[in-house]
């Protein structure tokens, strides 16, 4: 055992359930957020009440009437996931980062609009 973690339970867990994975998504794409829009010198979005909530209620509807929202949360995963990567790696190098970031962040928006307006669909089913 680890002196840093002396108690650590290393037993595999439970599976999450839909609805922590699709939150917990949907929180890392917010966090991911914040930095690009630091990069790209944009005000960092304000934490978004609504869009969190909806996004708890998608995971708990029929997932065929969530899988075009499933979809569109997954490909803004994706699509920051790649993206911050990037940016993170110019950052350290003396390119400026801030061209990409301010795409990368439109991309953000386009794909967050998306996602809300397909989980909307979604719970009017």
């Amino acid at each position: 055992m680890s002196d840093l973690a002396p108690d650590q339970d290393l037993a595999p867990r439970a599976p999450l359930s839909n609805e922590t994975t699709l939150v917990e998504q949907w929180a890392a794409v917010e966090d991911a957020a914040r930095v690009v829009a630091m990069l790209a010198g944009r005000p960092a979005p304000t934490a978004n009440i609504d869009g969190h909530e909806r996004i708890g209620s998608l995971a708990r509807v029929r997932p065929d009437r969530a899988e075009a929202a499933t979809f569109a949360l997954h490909e803004l995963v994706a699509t920051m996931r790649a993206g911050l990567d990037a940016l993170l790696g110019a950052h350290g190098t003396s390119a400026n980062p801030q061209a990409a970031a301010v795409r990368l962040w439109d991309e953000y928006q386009r794909g967050r609009a998306k996602v809300l307006s397909e989980a909307e669909i979604a719970l009017r089913s």
